[in-house]
């Protein structure tokens, strides 16, 4: 049957081939016309719901209007025709023309020199603290660590100003180590944590996609085995299938909504979808139990043009008894962070990205710039904050090394204090002692 439909179907195009541009034509046309209406109705009805909520939000009662009520309900995700939406004012869709103009008028190279040496020099890879990280990661019967003899690395110049490892009280300690990206290994009170995995040469395959700047300090197989990793989107450069692929159900991920399926295609069942706002709890083993919460950002998601914003895009918040950590994946600025930090703040630390920020005119809505993160920063009370999504894969206009600068700028011009936002060197393992409780 399906050969002689087949047959039939070359019958008609030798004996219509007049008609196959025209039916050609006419069917791109008819996509392009649908699309445009569907993006059309998704934004009107977009601006409906957020002019809805603001106009509700004004005649809440006075008592109604704390973050826990309001905030919550100000800043809920947004999914209409089955495609999330950003329920931001400070949100603004691009167009295809957009896209077209910035290809057509973006600067080229970054900077970036054509001798390797100068780029390793100005971005040295250090090596991460093992001994430290394996040290703490043991479950042990006391908070005190013990010491990894067969890795200590006081001889290492990163490390030699670094306190010995059988000093440092587990409950009291964060560790934080940029992987370049916005990949981060961190632990807090004992809970190994991974962010937004990749570890490849390039972004989608070995032949596709931006090449880094500079290997990755270490390998997956180098780390504490991870006991949790929090994934803020499906972007190729936030989500490395091969670690998922490695990793599988040895860990919990905990992901945005509608990433579950893609995790069961590959295999991986020991995933949990959260909301914005929603909140679940960690048992790491009898006595530690940490709080996983989802919070809103302002970017969107897809892994190919068929899949745009179908799951959530989010940040997390991981608080554990003594201290927190924020994960903010990418971000535009908006005031949903002002709202994190008045409900769950202040925050031990803070891994917000500074990079990939050039022309400000296309990138702003989905990636903040230097002084935006500072802005998070205070929004959210951090006592601590590192810089990252940088300096890894250039996917914009600024030049490569102009994120440290800028932030080193915006941290002067609010006053921030000397530490208190950095730009690590990739690979560099940080120690943090959190006195907030």
């Amino acid at each position: 049957m399906s050969s002689r439909a087949f047959g039939l179907g070359l019958t008609w195009l030798r004996a219509n081939r007049g008609s196959v541009p025209v039916c050609c034509f006419g069917a791109i046309a008819g996509v392009t016309a649908y699309v445009l209406l569907n993006d059309q109705w998704i934004a009107y009805r977009r601006q409906q719901h957020i002019d809805r909520r603001k106009k509700e939000q004004k005649t809440l009662s006075p008592e109604a209007t704390d973050v826990t009520s309001s905030g919550q309900f100000r800043f809920a995700s947004l999914n209409i025709g089955g495609r999330f939406v950003n329920p931001f004012e400070t949100w603004r869709d691009k167009t295809l023309w957009d896209f077209v103009k910035w290809l057509v008028t973006r600067t080229s190279g970054n900077g970036l020199p054509k001798d390797p040496e100068e780029i390793e020099k100005a971005l040295p890879l250090a090596r991460p603290h093992f001994a430290l990280l394996n040290a703490l990661s043991r479950t042990t019967d006391s908070n005190i660590v013990t010491t990894v003899d067969d890795e200590q690395l006081s001889d290492n110049r990163d490390y030699v100003d670094y306190p010995n490892v059988d000093s440092l009280d587990r409950s009291r300690t964060i560790t934080a180590t940029w992987l370049g990206q916005s990949t981060c290994f961190v632990q807090i009170e004992g809970l190994n944590i991974l962010t937004d995995p990749i570890f490849k040469r390039r972004t989608v395959f070995s032949w596709l996609g931006p090449e880094r700047l500079r290997p990755a300090p270490c390998q997956l197989e180098d780390l504490p085995h991870p006991d949790i990793v929090l994934v803020s989107h499906n972007h190729f450069d936030h989500l490395d299938s091969d670690v998922v692929r490695k990793l599988g159900n040895t860990v919990t991920w905990y992901v945005p909504l509608g990433l579950r399926n893609w995790f069961a295609r590959h295999g991986v069942y020991k995933v949990k979808e959260l909301d914005w706002w929603q909140e679940v709890n960690h048992q790491l083993d009898d006595d530690r139990k940490f709080r996983i919460i989802s919070t809103p950002t302002q970017h969107w998601s897809g892994r190919n043009g068929l899949d745009s914003n179908s799951s959530l895009w989010s940040s997390f918040l991981v608080k554990g008894i003594h201290s927190s950590v924020f994960h903010c994946g990418d971000t535009g600025y908006c005031p949903a962070f002002e709202d994190v930090g008045k409900r769950y703040g202040p925050v031990s630390l803070a891994i917000l990205p500074i990079g990939s920020y050039e022309p400000r005119w296309y990138m702003c809505h989905q990636h903040v710039n230097p002084d935006d993160a500072v802005r998070i920063h205070k929004d959210l009370r951090a006592a601590n904050s590192i810089g990252v999504h940088w300096g890894t894969f250039m996917m914009s206009d600024e030049h490569y090394l102009a994120p440290p600068r800028d932030l080193a700028a915006a941290c002067s011009k609010y006053n921030l204090d000397d530490g208190a936002f950095v730009a690590p060197q990739i690979g560099k393992t940080r120690l943090y002692f959190p006195t907030i409780d």
